[in-house]
């Protein structure tokens, strides 16, 4: 799998994802737009992790077919199916949308999925390193129920 994060202005929110997605194997992580980010955040998994930085929306569809990822965007929108009931497909690469504006209405329309994270406060969505987080593991937890993540129990630090 992978994760992109469009445009994000936040840089310890893009750190923190980078730390995230190297703890669930991510890939990559791709940055597309704003390339700034808070190092820091990521507390050396930046190091492991590969990170693509890519300009615009059309090089990233370029990326994805050239890589054979299978875009799921991650958003608040009328065809978005919940969290709890996505059926990811195979390779997804996972897209977060900028803090302000979101996913563009053209890569919506590209996706195999929308998912929308299921909340019941009064705010009405997660910040962006949270949400990676949850679907990253929501998808590693659906591989583990059907028997297909493939994880030696040498990495297993959970004690």
């Amino acid at each position: 799998m992978a994760v992109a994060a469009w445009n994000i202005s936040k840089g310890y929110n893009v750190g923190s994802l980078v730390r995230t997605a190297h703890a669930a194997a991510v890939e990559e992580v791709i940055l597309i737009g704003e390339r700034e980010w808070n190092v820091e955040a990521a507390r050396t998994a930046e190091l492991y992790t590969k990170i693509v930085y890519l300009p615009d929306q059309e090089a990233f569809l370029q990326h994805l077919e050239s890589s054979r990822w299978n875009l799921v965007a991650v958003e608040l929108d009328p065809r978005s199916v919940s969290l709890f009931d996505a059926a990811y497909p195979s390779r997804p690469c996972f897209l977060l949308g900028a803090e302000l504006g979101g996913i563009p209405p053209g890569l919506l329309d590209r996706a195999k999925l929308i998912v929308q994270i299921p909340q019941w406060g009064l705010v009405p969505c997660l910040n962006v390193a949270v949400a990676g987080s949850i679907v990253l593991y929501d998808h590693l937890s659906k591989l583990y129920h059907r028997g297909a993540l493939d994880r030696s129990s040498q990495h297993d630090q959970s004690g």
